[in-house]
């Protein structure tokens, strides 16, 4: 089952990599996709000690694909989750600006640089390779979510600017 996720993933990446994949577009809501798509995330978060709370602005509508918006936010909370160590803090807010929508999500982490860190977006980076087989995956996540961000002509950044928590920022 592990093969198959894997294969599944790098065939979707590649997908969209060829620029020429046709979502369907239509316009939605974007902050009940974003809450709907979290609320599972809660619980896995809550049974593992962690904490993730949200801060969704009402009424943010958005012209996308719902589905790929709905995959970016489940890998984003994953990938927070699974990193955030032990009693770890997530928070993620979607806010309407006059640029268009934009995701935040901040998560504690243990011993990150300052600085950007764009490098957590390219295929198969690991940052931590001691515990790669306990905390699972591929490293192909965060450059799917990178994929999907570009195909809806965004942008997506990753910075720590105390060297104890990372912010992942999407501007949609």
């Amino acid at each position: 089952s592990r093969l198959t996720e894997l294969t599944n993933s790098l065939v979707s990446l590649s997908r969209m990599d060829e620029h020429d994949s046709k979502l369907l577009m239509t316009d939605f809501s974007l902050s009940d996709a974003v809450s709907e798509s979290l609320e599972p995330f809660s619980i896995i978060a809550e049974r593992k000690g962690k904490v993730l709370g949200t801060n969704i602005q009402k009424n943010i509508s958005y012209y996308g694909c719902e589905d790929e918006i709905r995959k970016l936010m489940g890998i984003l909370a994953d990938n927070a989750i699974k990193y955030s160590g032990e009693k770890g803090e997530i928070a993620i807010s979607l806010k309407g600006s006059s640029r268009g929508p934009q995701i935040q999500l901040k998560n504690s982490v243990d011993g990150i640089e300052k600085g950007n860190h764009d490098e957590l977006f390219e295929r198969f980076y690991r940052r931590d390779t001691s515990h790669s087989t306990e905390i699972g995956g591929y490293g192909i996540g965060l450059s799917i979510a990178r994929a999907i961000v570009d195909t809806h002509k965004g942008k997506i950044t990753a910075r720590s600017e105390d060297g104890t928590s990372l912010t992942i920022s999407v501007q949609l």
